[in-house]
């Protein structure tokens, strides 16, 4: 077996907040635990209550110079960030991730180039060379020098895709021998789910992302609009937080426009316990994703494992996550988006499902193949 090794996590950001990453790291903390010996340390400077209830089976240090809320913290960052600059290393947070033996720090902002304790930082998207608008110039500053520091100081970068990694070699000067790429994947659980909500819902499309402006959801509106001219009205399921830190009024916006077009049709769930997700996406016609900018969709990936079709935008990112499995239709063109709702809600046929004891036994196959190969990137540190 490969040596133990002991693997810190910063987590400083709540749960609702983020439900996609919060996802994507308990799903990685269960692959850990389940295929590896290696330990896992989670560092917040948030109250535990706002993390993820999964985390709870793994150690969590509070650790103050993570407190957003201290105003200290501010003038201690801008330090740590000058000493990272200067001497290559960010000492200040290194010597107290020593008091906990840490020997990489991985998914986060890196240590330095000659820190003791290794980095793996992850990239999951690079949404500020697609969507500079959406970006202020401070924002897009921002992440320009994260990148101009992390590119030198990583021990190695982790993407989630391939696009967004082929996207980061173009722009960015940095050998390919420094970077790799870590499909995720959700673990199912054991018992088949079994929520109700989605009897409520004869027949429905569902779109569970977060209210965040890139994720499009002008274009399901206007689809609807569309389609109401006719008089077909194909019910959507929409599922996800509603705050979005870029546009405070996004989701204001969306909500009246719903209601001057009177679309009852569009329903709106907010968060739910994953039991409901997962019966909702099961039972659904498709999962719907009209994003304008992806890193790798953990609900496609619900999706996939459930064995429910996608409609996903035309983004290079999604033809890599669905292959020949997805129907694509142009990110910026809802007339397109609304012909195919139509052919398939008018469609009388029905979905075949597949036995959810098949479906489980396959994603724990992938499960595992996705948890290793973690554990293969960490393993090659440090040697």
């Amino acid at each position: 077996m490969i040596k133990k090794k002991n693997l810190g996590f910063i987590i400083n950001f709540s749960h609702e907040r983020w439900l996609g990453g919060s996802n994507y790291f308990s799903n990685l903390f269960e692959g850990i635990r389940l295929y590896s010996n290696n330990s896992i340390t989670i560092f917040t400077g948030l109250n535990k209550k706002k993390l993820n209830p999964n985390f709870k089976r793994f150690k969590i240090v509070y650790l103050s110079i993570l407190d957003p809320n201290k105003k200290i913290n501010i003038l201690i960052n801008y330090l740590r960030l000058l000493i990272l600059i200067l001497f290559k290393r960010d000492l200040i947070l290194e010597s107290t991730l020593k008091k906990y033996k840490i020997e990489i720090l991985s998914h986060s902002f890196p240590l330095g180039k000659y820190s003791k304790i290794e980095s793996v930082t992850w990239i999951p998207d690079l949404q500020q060379l697609h969507l500079k608008h959406l970006f202020s110039l401070k924002k897009r500053f921002k992440r320009w020098l994260d990148i101009f520091i992390l590119k030198d100081n990583s021990s190695i970068i982790l993407f989630s895709s391939k696009t967004v990694r082929d996207d980061f070699l173009l722009n960015y000067n940095i050998k390919k021998e420094r970077t790799t790429v870590l499909n995720f994947l959700n673990k199912l659980p054991i018992k088949k789910p079994n929520g109700k909500l989605f009897r409520k819902f004869r027949k429905y499309f569902m779109i569970s992302n977060q209210f965040w402006i890139h994720k499009n959801y002008d274009l399901i509106i206007d689809s609807l609009i569309e389609l109401k001219k006719e008089n077909i009205k194909p019910t959507i399921v929409s599922t996800g937080t509603k705050f979005d830190w870029r546009s405070s009024s996004y989701y204001e916006t969306l909500i009246k426009k719903i209601k001057k077009n009177k679309l009852s049709n569009f329903k709106i769930l907010g968060n739910l316990s994953r039991d409901q997700q997962l019966s909702l996406i099961m039972n659904a016609l498709y999962l719907i994703n009209p994003s304008k900018s992806e890193g790798w969709n953990s609900a496609i990936e619900e999706a996939k494992s459930l064995n429910t079709r996608v409609l996903a935008s035309n983004l290079k990112i999604h033809r890599e996550q669905l292959g020949s499995k997805g129907t694509y239709f142009d990110v910026n063109n809802y007339k397109e988006l609304s012909n195919i709702l139509k052919k398939v809600f008018l469609d009388k046929k029905k979905n075949k499902r597949i036995n959810y004891s098949k479906l489980y036994k396959i994603n724990q196959k992938n499960f595992k193949k996705f948890s290793l190969t973690y554990d293969k990137i960490i393993s090659k540190l440090g040697l």
